[in-house]
């Protein structure tokens, strides 16, 4: 009897964690959380690469977020070793996982590549490009697909012709908690309940902020925050480091609701079932060392955009108009200091010929 006891609570424990997974993955909706732990809510494409060139191979699993249009986890490996051909992305997604952990892990992969691979996929996919992504693997269109990752890859590490085996299938984000290798882990704190649930914010949770620098609906004219992403420009954008209260940022909406659907089409920038690029005006920038960024910005009046970025070196489109004007003001800046720099030459040598004429004379 004890022993039936024990797997009992045991039993009742597991289901209680599950629930606090999938409650945390799902914005804390009940329901989306039960459908998700009896398989019946799959908010995420497994989506299986395998690639190769002239010289190089490599391989990757993305956890795609279709529902938030998110990248929830991804594992990368680069090699000009002939072993990456072994990896099938045909197979089951938990099986390609962790075959990629396992080879990752044996050293055979070039990680100088494999970082800069993965920083300039992370810049190359902004919300744009994932909810064209989306609409692709919901329509199955496999061509799409296929050469939307082939262009990524070439793109990312300069190659003229690439080779791609693309499969893709459907998880939840529960099971890749439970059961992926090497996609990021909740803490223990959110699995047993401790926390506070609500909806996750990558990558670092907006509570870790001082309670100031936190801006609340009904506080200080707030009347909606959307949580949305940097559209970058790794040309003519401006270091994400550099950004300052007052700039005129390039942003999308990330919220896939009723509200954000409503602001996104009152600015014009949601046709098709997709969110485009509005502009925002920064109201603050907090660097959190070990996290990344926290911008906040207005969209519009009373609407705040509220943006997570880990990555510090990017640079984020700006306004063009905007980025007109800054560079016509540092022209004038510059043409105005001309003079200046010439009367002070000027001063510094009758200053100095006094001098010596004092000294000498």
């Amino acid at each position: 009897m004890g022993t039936e006891i024990d797997n009992a609570f045991q039993s009742l424990s597991d289901q209680t964690k599950k629930l606090n997974i999938a409650q945390h993955y799902t914005h804390g909706d009940m329901d989306k959380a039960k459908q998700m732990i009896a398989g019946n809510y799959r908010d995420l494409y497994v989506i299986k690469v395998r690639f190769s060139s002239s010289t190089l191979y490599g391989a990757f699993i993305v956890f795609f977020n279709h529902v938030y249009k998110h990248v929830a986890g991804v594992q990368i490996i680069v090699s000009p070793s002939y072993a990456v051909l072994n990896l099938d992305p045909s197979n089951e997604w938990q099986i390609y996982d962790r075959e990629i952990n396992e080879l990752f892990e044996k050293g055979e992969h070039d990680q100088v590549l494999v970082r800069s691979f993965k920083d300039k996929l992370n810049m190359m996919f902004s919300i744009v490009e994932l909810n064209e992504l989306a609409r692709y693997l919901e329509s199955r269109n496999e061509i799409a697909i296929d050469n939307m990752i082939r262009k990524a890859i070439q793109n990312s590490l300069g190659l003229q012709r690439v080779d791609t085996n693309v499969y893709y299938q459907t998880t939840s984000s529960l099971e890749m908690e439970l059961n992926s290798v090497s996609s990021p882990k909740l803490s223990i704190d959110v699995i047993e309940g401790r926390s506070e649930k609500k909806e996750p914010k990558a990558p670092y949770e907006q509570d870790q902020q001082p309670e100031s620098k936190t801006p609340k609906v009904g506080v200080d004219g707030i009347k909606l925050i959307l949580k949305s992403a940097l559209i970058l420009s790794p040309i003519k954008g401006k270091d994400i480091h550099k950004l300052a209260p007052g700039d005129r940022i390039k942003v999308s909406i990330v919220d896939n609701n009723p509200q954000a659907i409503r602001v996104a089409q009152a600015l014009d920038a949601y046709q098709d079932d997709t969110f485009k690029p509005v502009v925002a005006r920064v109201k603050s920038v907090e660097h959190i060392p070990g996290l990344g960024y926290k911008i906040y910005g207005f969209i519009a009046k009373g609407i705040l955009a509220d943006i997570d970025e880990e990555e510090a070196n990017i640079k984020v489109a700006l306004d063009p108009s905007y980025a007109a004007a800054m560079e016509q003001q540092a022209d004038e800046d510059s043409k105005t200091s001309y003079p200046m720099i010439f009367l002070l030459v000027g001063i510094l040598g009758i200053v100095l010929g006094v001098f010596l004429y004092l000294v000498l004379g």
